[in-house]
Parts: C-alpha cells; sequence; structure tokens
C-alpha cells in the first residue's frame, strides 16, 4: 500500500481564513414569553452588594447578621456570587427600599456598597465604588443654618441628596 505524503492537512488557521460570511444575518435572538416576564419579576427587587475591603467575608455569619438586622417582612436571599460579590433578594418593595433608605450598612467594620439590580443588568459588571452618607455638621453659627448652607457643604464634600 502506498500513501500519498503531499496531501496536507489543513490547520485550523487555514480552516478559518477560508470561511466566508456572504451576507449578514437579520434579527437575532428574540427571547419572549411568560417564563422571560417571570424571571424578570423574580429579580425585581434584588440588591447587589460589596464590602470595601480585600478581606475575606465570613458569608454564613455575615448573612445572618444582616437578614437578622433588616428583618424583611417577606424574607431575604443572600448569595455569594464570589470573591467580595452578593446578591440580596427580596420578596416585596417595602423590604428593599427600607434597606436602601436607611443604610448605609457595616459588617464586621466593613462598609457594604450596594445597588439596585436592574433587569437583565450583569452583577459583575456592577461599578460598586460610591455610597451614599449622612453628615452631621455641627458650629455652624446662627443665620448660617439653611438649606442652602447645607447644600453647598453637601457640594464641597460630593454630591448633595437632602437635607433633614
Amino acid at each position: 500500500m502506498e500513501f500519498d505524503m503531499s496531501y496536507k492537512t489543513p490547520s485550523i488557521e487555514e480552516l478559518c481564513g477560508r470561511m466566508q460570511i456572504e451576507e449578514e444575518e437579520e434579527g437575532g435572538l428574540v427571547l419572549e414569553g411568560p417564563e422571560i416576564e417571570q424571571q424578570g419579576q423574580e429579580f425585581q427587587w434584588c440588591l447587589v452588594g460589596r464590602f470595601l475591603s480585600d478581606r475575606i467575608v465570613n458569608f454564613q455569619a455575615m448573612k445572618n447578621t444582616l437578614a437578622s438586622i433588616w428583618r424583611p417582612v417577606k424574607g431575604v436571599s443572600i448569595k455569594d456570587l464570589g470573591p467580595n460579590l452578593f446578591l440580596f433578594q427580596f420578596f416585596h418593595e417595602l423590604d428593599i427600599s427600607r434597606v436602601q433608605s436607611n443604610g448605609p450598612w457595616t459588617f464586621d467594620n466593613l462598609l457594604l456598597i450596594i445597588k439596585k439590580l436592574s433587569i437583565g443588568e450583569q452583577p459583575s459588571k456592577i461599578q460598586l465604588f460610591h455610597t451614599e452618607l449622612w453628615v452631621q455638621v455641627y458650629d455652624i453659627p446662627l443665620g448660617f443654618m439653611t438649606e442652602r448652607i447645607a447644600q453647598e457643604i453637601g457640594k464641597f464634600m460630593g454630591v448633595f441628596l437632602e437635607v433633614d
């Protein structure tokens, strides 16, 4: 038996180089139906968060502590999404609103930075570097305790949100 050794098997690079796309395909993958809508509603009250630290957080202790502090009426599911990234899923709008408005939150002296997750948003792509803080200012002279002065102080420190 003789083999023709002149035939060479083409490499992957050569095969890919020969590929041609003759026309662009129309549309794309379109997902519709009740299952898709249900998935979106299931994650409508979610926060994604991370702690402002490189330290590893004891997940079970953090989960138990925050759940007992927040005391959500309809409950909360806390999932570990990766190194220092967590998903907080609430089951009622009032629970998530209360957690968002009563922060900032800490655990083990670490600041928790949270952001509401939008439907279709990928948690690992969310930038978590900013949080809202209440600031008390003391010894303001009489006549200067106005909302306008508070706004100016807030703008000087960062972004002014509201005055109490």
